[in-house]
C-alpha cells in the first residue's frame, strides 16, 4: 500500500511539473531589444501608450506605426509586450500574461 502511495504522488508530481512547463511562454521573436511582462493598459492613443505593472509603476512610451489599434487592448488584460528600442518603441507582439506571473 506504501509503495502504491509513493508512486501516485510521485506521478502526481510529474503531472504538475508538466502543466508548469506547458504554460511557460514561448520565446520571444527574434530582434526583441526588450520586453514588459504584466502590463496592463491604462493609455492609448496613435502616437503614445502608457502601461502599468502589478506595482502600479507607470511606463509610458512614443510609439510608431507597428503599434496595433488601441482597441485591440481590453482594460483588463495583462500582457507580456515585445518590443524594440528606436526614436520612438517599435511593437513586436505581446501575448496573455501566465497565470502565475500575474501573482507576482
Amino acid at each position: 500500500m506504501k509503495k502504491i502511495a509513493i508512486f501516485a504522488a510521485v506521478f502526481a508530481f510529474i503531472l504538475l511539473l508538466t502543466k508548469i512547463a506547458n504554460d511557460m511562454p514561448p520565446e520571444p521573436p527574434s530582434g526583441t531589444a526588450f520586453s514588459l511582462k504584466a502590463q496592463q493598459v491604462v493609455q492609448c492613443s496613435p502616437g503614445e501608450i502608457t502601461l502599468v505593472d502589478g506595482h502600479q509603476k507607470a511606463t509610458h512610451l512614443e510609439t510608431d506605426q507597428s503599434w496595433p489599434d488601441c482597441s485591440a487592448f481590453q482594460k483588463d488584460d495583462v500582457l507580456d509586450f515585445y518590443l524594440s528600442r528606436g526614436e520612438k518603441t517599435r511593437f513586436l507582439s505581446y501575448e496573455k500574461t501566465v497565470w502565475w506571473r500575474k501573482a507576482m
